[in-house]
Parts: C-alpha cells; sequence; structure tokens
C-alpha cells in the first residue's frame, strides 16, 4: 500500500492486521463458549390482527385474562360458561387452582379458540409470563393485546 505525502513521491505504509485477527479469535471462542449456556424460551402468542380468520365461526366460549398490577390476575369467561374469576400470582395455592381451572377450559364443548391476555402498563414482567405459562402449558393458544 502506498501514500502520497504532499509533492514529493509515495511513500510504502505496512498494515499490521494481526491484532485485530486476534482479538477478533478471542471474541468468537468466547461467544461460542457462552452461547451453550444461553436457553431462551418461547411463547407462542399472536396479536388480535392476525389471529383469527375472517371467515372463522365465532367461539362459543371467550376468555379474557386481564393481569393487574397488584399481583393478581382476573378471568372473565363469557359463552357456555359464565363467570369471572380472579388469582394472587404470589400465592402459590391459588396457581395451582389457576392451572386447575385453564385445565378446565380445555373440555371440547366449551369450543375455546383462543384466550385474550392483557395487562396494564404497570404489570411487572414476572406476573405476567406466570399466566402466559400457564396457558402454556395447557396448550391453549394465546392472544396478546387489549380488550
Amino acid at each position: 500500500m502506498s501514500a502520497n505525502f504532499g509533492s514529493g513521491g509515495s511513500q510504502e505504509v505496512d498494515l499490521n492486521i494481526t491484532p485485530i485477527i486476534d482479538c477478533f479469535t478471542v471474541l468468537i471462542t468466547f461467544l461460542l463458549a457462552s452461547a451453550s449456556f444461553i436457553s431462551i424460551g418461547f411463547f407462542e402468542a399472536a396479536t388480535p390482527g392476525n389471529a383469527s380468520d375472517a371467515s372463522a365461526a365465532e367461539p362459543e366460549t371467550e376468555v379474557v385474562v386481564k393481569i393487574h398490577p397488584n399481583q393478581s390476575a382476573e378471568f372473565r369467561i363469557k359463552g357456555k360458561r359464565n363467570g369471572t374469576l380472579q388469582f394472587n400470582l404470589s400465592n402459590p395455592e391459588s396457581l395451582k387452582s389457576m392451572q386447575k381451572e385453564i385445565e378446565s377450559l380445555k373440555a371440547p364443548e366449551l369450543k375455546l379458540n383462543q384466550i385474550l391476555i392483557s395487562a396494564e402498563d404497570s404489570v411487572d414482567y414476572k406476573s405476567m409470563t406466570q399466566v402466559m405459562d400457564q396457558i402454556n402449558k395447557a396448550n391453549l393458544p394465546l392472544v396478546v393485546g387489549e380488550f
């Protein structure tokens, strides 16, 4: 490589890339080693815009879950079963009863297409993921959005 300085001739400049290659070698080794310890869990969730087909029939049972900032989840069930249920997310017994209730929603006579889940902005991430995890364990379709 040559460089031209002013009105004189050209001067040869050596570009030493060995330190750069050494840095990348160490970086790649570190990334490959640390990537094996990372486990990422995914929730399958749809948004209201792409959740249902326009030609799909109305569900016979509709479930709307509202998560509140006070560590509680409210299940509103309309259709073949009607009612409102409250669950305290900080109580393990309440979480077990919530899991039983979600499992009961899988009954074929309810014909449940999806569960709509919503939370206020001040709800912590742990509360939201607790409820979403319980619904995903039951293999019920989950739609995240507002109601």
